[in-house]
């Protein structure tokens, strides 16, 4: 699992160098701070998008749509009619979470070398 976590973290890293040459042309403390909290953000948030779908959450809302829209286009049932949406979905998130968590630590160290 540490082997993951690193790799997305420095998949992270490169995207937000990536980011930041592309949009500001240079590399700076301030700009590698802001992009570096925004992609952490955004991964951390689909990490936890994907621990709620698979905790179950979303599974009744899932199987009504699946029914309405069964009905809606007269469709028989076919094999994945009453499979719920957790066990559709084995994405490892903890690995998402955590390495979103470093890139987020690495963003605050730089913040507290900025301001001091």
């Amino acid at each position: 699992m540490l082997k993951r976590v690193t790799i997305f973290a420095v998949i992270q890293e490169i995207l937000i160098f990536f980011i930041m040459l592309t949009f500001y042309w240079q590399v700076s403390l301030l700009y590698y701070i802001n992009v570096s909290f925004i992609v952490a953000a955004i991964v951390f948030l689909v990490g936890l998008l994907l621990y709620v779908m698979q905790s179950g959450f979303f599974d009744l809302i899932h199987s009504g749509m699946r029914k309405a829209l069964r009905r809606m286009k007269r469709e028989d049932e076919n094999e994945f009619a009453n499979v719920p949406l957790s066990e559709l979905m084995h994405v490892g998130y903890v690995s998402l979470l955590l390495s979103s968590l470093a890139v987020l630590a690495t963003s605050f160290v730089a913040l507290a070398f900025y301001y001091y």
